[in-house]
């Protein structure tokens, strides 16, 4: 038997995120995205695969990640959920961020050695100057990116992390815009960038 996921999620992989039916801590919402993404992406990985890698701003994207957000879930990843998660709200890049980093984790090789190889591979192409910026950071520091992913949300370990990759960021936007985001949106833009980077050596070695 299927659950219907009330997990509803904007298309738009740059939007923020939405707030939720009811004012949660962020921790939680973090929790909560994590969560979602884990289900839908353990259980449609095939179609995750496939919309990470397209442009954003398409609305092939947008149609095909507002499908996703509404999937099915099976009862079994559903009840494994805490309760207090499954009707949150969130937005599209969380969402797309945690489906990457999810499909991610899922490589049994470590994360270190693909990233550190992927940086003197074939480049992935950006949409937006965020994601440019993002891929630039996980190019030029893999193994703090790497780390990262490797830690829980909202502890002193990724906090660490984020304080030792602002320098990064910092020199991919010298003398432009700087990038102002919240940890959430930071770790998912770093996410969709490390999967379309590791996705085009695939594609690569696959060509």
């Amino acid at each position: 038997m299927k659950k219907a996921a009330l997990f509803l999620a904007c298309a738009t992989l740059g939007a923020g995120p939405a707030l939720s039916q009811r004012e949660a801590p962020v921790a939680e919402q973090r929790a909560a995205v994590a969560a979602w993404a884990t289900c839908i992406a353990d259980e449609n990985a095939d179609t995750a695969r496939d919309l990470l890698v397209r442009d954003y701003r398409s609305d092939g994207y947008k149609l095909g990640m507002k499908a996703l957000a509404q999937t099915r879930v099976s009862q079994e990843c559903f009840d494994a959920m805490p309760r207090r998660y499954r009707q949150m709200r969130l937005g599209g890049l969380p969402f797309a961020g945690g489906l990457a980093e999810r499909l991610i984790e899922q490589d049994a090789e470590p994360l270190l050695t693909r990233l550190s190889m992927a940086v003197i591979g074939p480049e992935a192409e950006t949409f937006s100057y965020t994601d440019e910026v993002a891929m630039c950071a996980v190019r030029g520091a893999p193994d703090i990116v790497a780390r990262l992913f490797a830690t829980e949300i909202e502890t002193p370990d990724e906090q660490a992390s984020f304080a030792a990759l602002a320098p990064v960021v910092a020199y991919c936007t010298k003398d432009r815009t700087p990038v102002e985001a919240s940890p959430l949106a930071m770790r998912s833009m770093l996410a969709t960038a490390s999967f379309r980077l590791l996705a085009a050596q695939k594609d690569d070695a696959d060509a």
